[in-house]
């Protein structure tokens, strides 16, 4: 996600964290999966106990009241005996099933659903739940919190951290992916965009509904999906053997409109030049779509089809910027995923740092100038450098990563060399997971004989600015 360009928001120090562990650490191992994944910024997100492998969501959509009545089937894995569990939804739960077999469930807490099946899981067993859920998004909010956006006859949801809960159950962290399979009913004339392949968008059995159907052929962190219901301008096609589709919202201007796809258009020619620092691109699909919301963010990289804020795609200079950072989450973030959420420097450092990448790799200014400048404007704003990146805070999550993150790529770059530091980006990039912020460090060392220790203490733990030396990466 990108808010602001290299926005410099402010907060307090932190202390060091401990090393990460698994992510069911800390949570109940008996017989009853935990309310809670252990995420230490959202202690309230994600369940642990089990795995989910698959979510297949069909949404009824309904215009007049706003609201939807849906069916999620959710493929799981058990890691312990679960003789209850956990799913996120913060809209109305009206019954579920687990294996065929009616459940009992409670709403606990805001988004907090509890299931017990009539029969125990066994540690190991895949089992299925079916949830029939209803209600109207736009009418949920927790605090500051509301990922649903409404104008007119459009509405989306698409937030970071939060957003999932909103329109479907699911296991909401980004340690748990899945597959993704789609559906949402629509009145004829709307489209309904989601991630992923578009499979068909009518099934031809309604001549007053179009059923439109997305399908994701590589798990996704349930952050990274999204839906929007409007009327659209659609483009589709091939590039480099890969289906786009791209989606501008038909109330912008048909001048706004074409200036917005021309720039959609460039995602292509982006990923090209990605795929030269970071290795191939890990989807089988690429897209945009361009609400005409007033969005909360410049753009979210929700996965294989990045969400923009249309006034920033209006932006001739900042268009480039804001889609070469979205497009490389495809690797950073988007194939590789979090472990926590403190972990976030994984995420928005390398997109951050890909957006000098590719302008140095397409004649705008060098990558170790951006660096400098960026230091310099820096250097003596004390309270800047108290967000440290090992352990930023969760109400800085989404603020310093995104200066002093690629500062600190570069200057890592600096230090090891491009050999080094390209063939660390391709090989953490290429590997699908969730992985720490300290599994990263124990990364980039090995491939390394430098002693990075010093540069990390400098780059990732201190609470001040970095000395100007060759040692912490600063070349002229």
């Amino acid at each position: 996600m990108l808010v602001a360009l290299l926005a410099l928001p402010v907060g307090m120090a932190l202390a060091r964290r401990a090393p990460s562990t698994d992510r069911a650490a800390g949570q109940d191992t008996g017989a009853a999966g935990g309310p809670s994944v252990g995420d230490p910024y959202f202690p309230d997100a994600g369940r642990s106990g089990y795995d989910v492998i698959k979510y297949e969501i069909a949404i009824n959509w309904d215009v007049k009241s706003e609201a939807m009545r849906s069916t999620a089937k959710i493929t799981a894995r058990a890691g312990q005996p679960l003789s209850s569990f956990y799913l996120d939804l913060a809209l109305q739960t009206d019954n579920v099933q687990v294996n065929g077999r009616d459940a009992s469930f409670e709403t606990q807490g805001f988004q907090n659903v509890r299931i017990v099946p009539v029969a125990p899981i066994t540690t190991g067993s895949t089992f299925e739940v079916v949830v029939n859920y209803s209600g109207a998004p736009g009418q949920i909010s927790r605090g500051e919190v509301r990922p649903w956006f409404s104008s007119g006859e459009e509405w989306t949801v698409a937030g970071e951290p939060e957003s999932a809960a909103w329109w479907f159950p699911s296991n909401d962290h980004p340690s748990d992916v899945a597959l993704m399979d789609i559906s949402i009913r629509v009145p004829a004339g709307l489209q309904a965009i989601s991630i992923g392949r578009l499979e068909s968008a009518d099934s031809g059995a309604e001549a007053d509904f179009d059923t439109w159907h997305w399908k994701s052929r590589q798990p996704v962190a349930t952050y990274l999906a999204f839906l929007s219901i409007g009327r659209y301008q659609l483009e589709q096609g091939m590039v480099d053997g890969r289906p786009y589709v791209y989606a501008v919202s038909m109330q912008l201007s048909a001048e706004d409109r074409a200036r917005v796809l021309a720039q959609l258009q460039r995602s292509g020619a982006v990923i090209r030049v990605l795929e030269q620092m970071f290795g191939p691109y890990p989807f089988t699909e690429i897209g945009g779509v361009v609400p005409v919301h007033r969005l909360q963010f410049g753009g979210l990289e929700t996965q294989t089809r990045p969400v923009y804020n249309a006034a920033s795609l209006l932006n001739a200079d900042y268009a480039p910027v804001l889609i070469a950072h979205e497009l490389a989450h495809m690797w950073f973030g988007d194939n590789v995923t979090l472990r926590e959420w403190n972990d976030i420097f994984n995420n928005e450092a390398y997109a951050s740092w890909a957006q000098w990448g590719v302008g140095e790799r397409t004649g705008r200014r060098a990558a170790n100038a951006a660096l400098n400048a960026a230091y310099d404007r820096t250097k003596d704003e004390a309270r800047f450098w108290e967000v440290t990146m090992i352990d930023p805070g969760a109400d800085q999550l989404f603020g310093t990563v995104y200066a002093r993150g690629p500062m600190a790529l570069q200057a890592l770059r600096n230090v090891i060399g491009d050999h080094a530091f390209f063939t660390l980006a391709r090989d953490w990039s290429q590997r699908p997971g969730s992985r720490s912020l300290e599994d990263w460090m124990v990364a980039a060392q090995s491939h390394t004989t430098v002693n990075l220790k010093p540069f990390f203490d400098a780059w990732i733990f201190a609470t001040v600015a970095p000395a100007r030396t060759a040692a912490n990466g600063f070349r002229d």
